[in-house]
Order: C-alpha cells, then sequence, then structure tokens
C-alpha cells in the first residue's frame, strides 16, 4: 500500500511541476526536479500520458500537460456552486420573459433541473427542483441528450421502454432521434405540449471552455403565453446562453 500511496504521490508531484516551469519539460529536468531516477520519471510520464495528463511533443520529445487535466479543471469550474453562478443569468431571464427558468444538468443517464427562479404571472407553471427525469423527456434534457455522442443516445432511448406524458409525447426512438440532430443543428428546442399539456419550453445549451456542452437553460410557462412571444422569449435565452458559456471560457470558432 505505501508503494502505490508514493507512486501517487510522485505523478501528482511531476503535474504540479509544470505549475511553475517552462511549457514542456523533459525527462532528465524532470529527474532533477523529482529526485528520482530517469527510469521512474519515464515510468511515470507513461503512465500519465497513458490517461491522458500528459503529452509527449513529438518533435522535441518533451512532456507537457495533457487535455485531460484541462476538462477535469473545467468540471471543478462548472461544478463549484453552480447553483450561484446561474441565478443571476436566471433572474435576469425571468425579468425579461416574466416566465419559469431553469438549468438542467445531465448526471449519468438521467436530468436534473438543478436551479429554478419562478414566474411572477399569478397563473404559472412550476417544475420541482432535484428530481431526476429521463433525457429525453423535456426540451431541458433533449438539448443535453442532442450533444452526446451517438451511442449514448442510442443507449438512452433504447435502454427502457419509452414513456408517454401527454398525448403529444414522442412515440418512437425514431422520432426523438430526429428532433436530436435538428437541435444539434439549429442549438436550440421549442417544444409544446409533450410533458405538460398546454406548456412549451425553449431551451438552449452552456458550452464550457472544451466546447461540452455542460447544462442547459429553459424557459417554461403555459403555451398562450410563450407561443405569441416565442422568437422575443428565444432570443433571450439564447442570449442567457451565449453570456454564461462566455464566463465558462467557451469562444465561438
Amino acid at each position: 500500500m505505501d508503494q502505490v500511496l508514493s507512486s501517487v504521490r510522485n505523478g501528482c508531484r511531476l503535474l504540479k511541476i509544470f505549475l511553475d516551469s517552462p511549457k514542456e519539460l523533459g525527462v532528465t529536468e524532470l529527474s532533477k526536479k523529482l529526485q528520482l531516477s530517469k527510469g521512474a520519471v519515464h515510468k511515470l510520464l507513461s503512465t500519465l500520458e497513458s490517461e491522458g495528463f500528459i503529452r509527449q511533443n513529438e518533435k522535441t520529445k518533451q512532456y507537457t500537460l495533457g487535455y485531460t487535466l484541462l476538462e477535469l479543471g473545467t468540471k471543478v469550474l462548472t461544478n463549484h456552486d453552480i447553483v450561484d453562478f446561474s441565478k443571476p443569468f436566471l433572474d435576469q431571464l425571468v425579468s425579461r420573459t416574466n416566465e419559469l427558468a431553469v438549468l438542467c444538468v445531465q448526471d449519468s443517464k438521467d436530468a436534473i433541473y438543478v436551479a429554478k427562479e419562478d414566474s411572477l404571472h399569478p397563473v404559472r407553471f412550476t417544475v420541482e427542483s432535484f428530481r431526476r427525469f429521463p433525457l429525453y423527456s423535456t426540451s431541458a434534457a433533449r438539448v443535453l441528450l442532442a450533444y452526446q455522442p451517438e451511442e449514448f443516445q442510442d443507449e438512452i432511448l433504447q435502454e427502457h421502454p419509452l414513456k408517454s406524458y401527454t398525448p403529444h409525447s414522442y412515440t418512437s426512438v425514431e422520432e426523438i432521434k430526429e428532433d436530436l440532430v435538428t437541435i444539434r443543428k439549429r442549438g436550440y428546442e421549442i417544444s409544446s405540449n409533450r410533458r405538460n399539456t398546454g406548456v412549451t419550453g425553449i431551451a438552449a445549451p452552456i458550452f464550457d471552455s472544451t466546447g461540452h456542452v455542460t447544462a442547459s437553460v429553459s424557459v417554461i410557462g403555459p403555451s398562450d403565453r410563450v407561443m405569441p412571444k416565442q422568437e422575443e422569449i428565444l432570443q433571450e435565452t439564447l442570449a442567457t446562453v451565449r453570456a454564461m458559456s462566455a464566463q465558462l471560457g467557451y469562444r465561438m470558432s
């Protein structure tokens, strides 16, 4: 056990050297800084490289940090206090649309509303926070699913029979997959009556610094109020997710 913990510790020490060092380092320099043999350092580098934490420059044969670390760092940023991060954006979105605004994230094979700001209308639609539901079942959830690999989409849609919520719910995998393609092409989802009769949701994705979709924002309300203002609400929703994505480090190509 001591040997395993020592190896992990040395791997962590190696990675932290790059915090205050040049972009690339060779085995000899790392060996000196770690006070380990070149053979031991080479084994550490090979192990870290196999997991994406380190990568080797094919031209210089030196090593630099791998993209897995960037993904982990982004994950920390996006998961840390995500409710607090989203609150001012959701507040502003509600003030501009006068409808419920929610933040939806994916957790394994489910979707969860982790933050919401309610409409001030006396007649309004509301949701229950932190309740799990299928990734195909709402506009916000389908936005998350749309940006997943096709293999994962197939797994989600074929693992269990599709659940119908209203007479307008999707009844086949093919219908949902067509919708997922459309969402990804245009960058948003507008859906009425599929989860709740008389309710419309307008949702769009939030991207992190690596270009991955980390969450979605949806504006939800009674269809008779939302549909006449569909374009206005859509533009406000898109502006909100663009601002949130920018703060998370996403840059449009």
